[in-house]
């Protein structure tokens, strides 16, 4: 498994409204949605057992049916960042569980800290993890994140994600194997702040009125 970059032209269409410096809040957050969206649909066909086969009658006739198990579903929203993606996710599986987690990130040292963990305590063999984290730039905040889950004993996670850094994409594939990361774009470098470039800015003061 690996980081895999989306092919759709309407995620590449929804990345470079996000990217435009002048793209205004309610905008991002609809680019944001949307991103979410398309790269979870991606994602969830990856899955494998996560579909149940049941017998149903439609109009016309009985016939043999799969639906998406969404109860072993768990959302995982980084905050603040990845409540911009929750939305539309939410809409596609709503009786998916939704596990909020906060970390923010020291500005000299960019280490993150932990202040929000609401990861469930107990889960089963077929708990699927999707973690929403709009930019991962050293990934420092999805490993902790990551590597939380796995002491869970989840061997299905799935990380959604609008950019991610080239030096991260090297650092995560070779930490976490078994981990497939759905981006919609990869960009080049970090700037001296840690900031992705050309990137997209700060995404969670963008959506939120920062």
């Amino acid at each position: 498994m690996s980081v895999i970059k989306t092919k759709s032209d309407l995620v590449e269409n929804w990345l470079s409204i996000a990217r435009d410096k002048k793209t205004n809040s309610e905008q991002f957050r609809a680019a944001m949605e949307n991103i979410g969206l398309l790269l979870f649909s991606e994602a969830v066909n990856d899955v494998k057992g996560l579909t149940t086969k049941q017998h149903i009658k439609t109009p016309l006739i009985k016939t043999q049916v799969r639906y998406l198990d969404q109860k072993n579903i768990y959302i995982i929203p980084v905050l603040r960042a990845g409540l911009s993606m929750l939305s539309g996710i939410r809409r596609l599986v709503p009786e998916a569980k939704v596990a909020h987690v906060g970390l923010y990130r020291n500005e000299n040292t960019l280490e993150p800290h932990w202040y929000l963990d609401k990861l469930p305590k107990k889960i089963t063999k077929r708990s699927t993890f999707f973690i929403l984290e709009p930019m991962i730039a050293t990934a420092g905040t999805i490993t902790q994140v990551i590597q939380r889950i796995v002491i869970l004993g989840s061997v299905k996670i799935f990380v959604i994600s609008s950019l991610i850094s080239g030096q991260a994409k090297k650092k995560l594939e070779e930490k976490f194997p078994m981990v497939n990361f759905h981006v919609a774009g990869i960009d080049p470098m970090l700037n001296h702040k840690g900031y992705i470039v050309p990137g997209l800015g700060d995404a969670g003061d963008r959506a939120f009125n920062m």
